[in-house]
């Protein structure tokens, strides 16, 4: 009987160990999600940028006369830079995660003829269960009017 019972408990840690490992292996990092999603900016894939986002996310920036939400919004803002600066590009400087928390230091770039930039932006992201739930933006918009 208690050799069975060892048995028992033996096949359940197995199983639970590989179970918890499946679990793990199936959750990307946050800092994994958010790297994916500034690779698919500089491939100005916008299929793959909405996908990283919670359906019901909330985006903001200082340019945003209110806060964003969900894919729709998602995919317009992506839409018009990518049609406004169709060589729009991001160059990350900096990554910090804290738990399901990253912060994000880079430079958005564009070097069309009369209209090049260079912006230094700050993002606050949170992840859960694999997605962006929250999307914070900042930087100077040197006095430029919010845009709904």
């Amino acid at each position: 009987m208690q050799a069975g019972a060892i048995r028992v408990l033996v096949g359940f840690l197995i199983v639970s160990t590989f179970a918890g490992c499946a679990t793990t292996a199936a959750q990307p990092s946050a800092k994994s999600v958010i790297q994916a999603k500034f690779a698919a900016v500089n491939r100005h894939s916008l299929e793959d940028i909405v996908a990283l986002y919670a359906t019901d996310a909330k985006v903001t920036a200082p340019d945003f006369c209110s806060p964003r939400q969900g894919h729709a919004d998602v995919r317009r803002t992506y839409q018009a830079l990518f049609s406004a600066f169709p060589d729009i590009s991001v160059d990350v400087q900096e990554y910090v995660q804290e738990g399901d928390r990253v912060a994000v230091r880079f430079v958005v770039r564009s070097s069309l003829p009369g209209r090049s930039f260079a912006v230094p932006i700050m993002n606050f992201f949170s992840v859960r269960d694999g997605v962006i739930v929250s999307d914070e933006g900042m930087f100077d918009t040197r006095g430029r009017p919010c845009s709904a």
